[in-house]
Order: structure tokens, then C-alpha cells, then sequence
């Protein structure tokens, strides 16, 4: 209008290398951090690989929010799971409700395209629980001093220290054989590999174990700075892997004063394999997770073999209305499960109802149906809560990367 204000545009815009500087320099500002090539080729590296959205006002990037794609191995199914990263808003933006339109069309079209899973790595809990995110892993910390380290014997096998260029794919295999790997860890490609274990900034020694027979069954990523051994990724195949890398690491007890480790938490700390359970031992909370498409995340989901079964699940999902609704979900003698939407109950209500943060925690493993039934996350029938508990995987899941 002539003479009056100019009206504000507001709307999320699909980004790409193009926008890459906009994207990098408000990522810099955001979260305080100084400009180094370093980070630039980092950040255009992972940006080749991401569906990346941007709220722009008036044309100006204000927020943004990267998801990349992966696989993850949930208990030998393969799941597509959108790892979500570099959630950033200039300060003057914040409240604006730039990254509210994002995560909405960002979970849409995820869901167009069947990806079953989201994580994301949380700088505030709450925050995340709006968009249909809840705590779904946990890691334990060790810190643990020289002396209080395991003496193990020696056992058959060899440890060769290697480079990461002459290590990495013996590393990949390892890690993917090893059964922590198979319980929603990201299926690693050898470019995510590179870019979380290797940096220049950060440089990191590799040591792997070879049994007798010549095949690796273990490996050990470590720094050595500050009096501290850090272990940043440990994995072994085998229980002589096990005692070989744990006397590889305990054989820097000279130059150390202490060892600490953080990886992901199985529900069992190995605090009681120690001389005297000495180490300083904390479990902590980690990422978050979401079911994005609810449909082909149960049609493919891992049940147990048993009896075959009808249940009627409620879902509540403000940010994933496609989710929303009543569902029923039949499992045969195999585990396998046929998912329609619409309820069996004559009275239409649904046996068991929930939010959608509940059922990922109560479908992943992190809770069991009694535990979310106990604490009223999970309504209905308690009776069939627990018998639909008896069909799920067991274990809590584990991840070991960061986004």
C-alpha cells in the first residue's frame, strides 16, 4: 500500500550449496564459535549431504535446521532415521516461530518420503518435546584412575596401532559386526565415518586387535592429552578382544594419571569388572528420538514370534497429524505385522492410548509398557499394555554418534 508499511514475508525455503555461506555464517554467530577452514569444510561436507531448511523474513535467513539421512540397525531391521543437527536462530529472531515452521515441514516431508525415525541431539528437553521428540538414549561416563585400571593377562592375538587411512574400513566392520551397533546405531557409510572419527583438530590414534587366526575381532580410537587417556570409541567382538585392548589401554598406565571414557549405555555399567569398583561412574542423558512415519515403522518393526494378536493403539501427534488417530495392528505367529488405521473396539475408543514421545520410548526399548503404564504415559488396559510388552524387542537401544 503507498504510503503504509511494507508487509513482513515469512516462509521456509528448502536449502542447498548455495545458500551454504548464509547457512555457515549464521551456524558461526549462533552458537559462538570462530571461523576456522577447518569448520567451513566440515560444514560444506555435511551439507552435501543433508536436506537443509531455512526461515526466511523478508528474505533474510533468521533459522535454520539440517537433517541428514541414514540407516540405522534396530535389531536387524533396517530403518531410515533423519538425524537432525545444526538447529540455530540469529538472537533477534528467537520467538519469531522460525523453527517451529521448519520442523513442521521438515517432518512432513520426511514422512512423504517413509522415513520411519528422527534423532536429535537436544540442547533443551523440553524444547524438543513440542515437536513429538522424547530422551530415548542414555551414555555412561567412566572416569577412572591408573590404578584402579584391570590387570588382565595376556591372551593369543596381536594390537597393531594403524593409521585412520589404513584403519578406517576394518574399524567400519567391526563396529557394524558388533551387537551394541544393532540396536538403532546409525549404519555407518565410510563419509560419516570420516567426518565424526576424523578430524584434523582432533587427531585420534587407532589400535585394532588381531586374533591368532588373523581376523579382526576389536579396536580402540584414543588421545592421549593432559594427563588423561580418552577413549573416544572402544568395540571388541570377542571376550579375548576384550582382555587384549583393555591390556593395551591399561599398558599407558605409566604416562597417564587417569582413563575416561563416555559411550552408549546398555542399562549395565562394567564398574564391577574393576580391582575394587573405584571408578567414578555417571549415566547420562543423551539424544532424542521420534517415530516420524508411524506405519512403516511398525510394518517393518522386529515383534516376537507368539500368538496371533490385535491391538488398537491411540496415537496423539500435533506435529505429525498423519500419525494421529486410532491404528490397528495385527501381529502373526512370525512377529509380523499388518497396520491399518482405524479402531476394532465397537465403542471406537482405542485399548491403549498414548503420545507419540511414548510410544518411541515404549517401541525402541527405553521403557517398558509396565513402567509407561505405572506412571499413566501409557492409558488402557493394563493387561494388554503388558501383553503388548511381551511382543516387543528387549534391551534399551544404543547410539554412539552425535549430530
Amino acid at each position: 500500500m503507498r504510503g503504509g508499511k511494507k508487509m513482513t514475508t515469512k516462509r521456509v525455503k528448502k536449502m542447498g550449496k548455495e545458500e551454504m555461506k548464509e547457512m555457515f555464517d549464521l551456524v558461526i554467530y549462533a552458537f559462538n564459535q570462530e571461523p576456522t577452514a577447518e569448520r567451513q569444510e566440515r560444514f560444506e561436507k555435511l551439507l552435501s549431504h543433508t536436506q537443509s531448511y531455512g526461515f526466511l523474513i523478508d528474505e533474510q535467513l533468521t533459522s535454520q535446521v539440517m537433517a541428514t539421512p541414514f540407516q540405522v540397525n534396530f535389531h536387524g531391521v533396517r530403518y531410515p532415521m533423519a538425524g537432525i543437527g545444526y538447529v540455530a536462530s540469529y538472537p533477534e529472531y528467537r520467538g519469531e516461530g522460525g523453527i517451529s515452521a521448519i520442523m513442521k515441514e521438515m517432518l512432513a516431508d520426511l514422512a512423504k518420503q517413509k522415513v520411519a525415525l528422527s534423532y536429535l541431539a537436544p540442547f533443551s528437553y523440553p524444547f524438543y518435546r513440542q515437536y513429538g521428540y522424547e530422551q530415548t538414549f542414555e551414555q555412561v561416563e567412566y572416569t577412572i584412575k591408573t590404578e584402579d585400571w584391570p590387570r588382565v593377562k595376556r591372551v593369543p592375538g596381536t594390537i597393531k596401532r594403524v593409521s585412520w587411512a589404513d584403519g578406517k574400513e576394518v574399524i567400519k566392520d567391526v563396529y557394524l559386526e558388533n551387537q551394541r551397533a544393532h540396536s538403532g546405531g546409525v549404519i555407518r557409510e565410510t563419509w560419516w565415518l570420516d567426518y565424526t572419527l576424523n578430524r584434523a583438530s582432533k587427531p585420534n590414534n587407532q589400535a585394532i586387535y588381531y586374533s591368532s587366526e588373523g581376523k579382526a575381532e576389536g579396536y580402540v580410537i584414543y588421545r592421549i592429552a593432559a594427563g588423561t587417556f580418552e577413549i573416544v570409541e572402544w568395540n571388541y567382538l570377542t571376550n579375548t578382544a576384550f582382555k587384549a585392548l583393555a591390556g593395551f589401554i591399561g599398558s599407558h598406565s605409566g604416562s597417564v594419571q587417569s582413563f575416561h571414557w563416555i559411550n552408549g549405555f546398555a542399562g549395565k555399567d562394567l564398574n564391577d569388572l574393576m580391582p575394587t569398583p573405584a571408578a567414578s561412574v555417571k549415566i547420562l542423558p543423551y539424544m532424542m528420538a521420534r517415530i516420524v512415519e508411524l506405519q512403516t515403522f511398525l510394518e517393518k518393526y522386529p515383534f516376537q514370534s507368539g500368538e496371533k494378536e490385535t491391538y488398537s493403539l491411540e496415537i496423539e501427534d500435533s506435529y505429525g497429524p498423519w500419525n494421529e488417530g486410532i491404528w490397528t495392528i495385527t501381529i502373526d505367529e512370525q512377529g509380523k505385522a499388518t497396520v491399518t488405521k482405524g479402531a476394532v473396539e465397537k465403542e471406537g475408543t482405542a485399548a491403549l492410548k498414548a503420545d507419540i514421545q511414548t510410544w518411541t520410548q515404549l517401541f525402541l526399548g527405553y521403557r517398558s509398557a509396565e513402567t509407561l503404564s505405572f506412571y499413566e504415559r501409557l492409558q488402557g488396559d493394563a493387561t494388554t499394555a503388558q501383553r503388548l510388552g511381551q511382543r516387543l524387542v528387549k534391551g534399551m537401544p544404543i547410539l554412539e554418534d552425535y549430530f
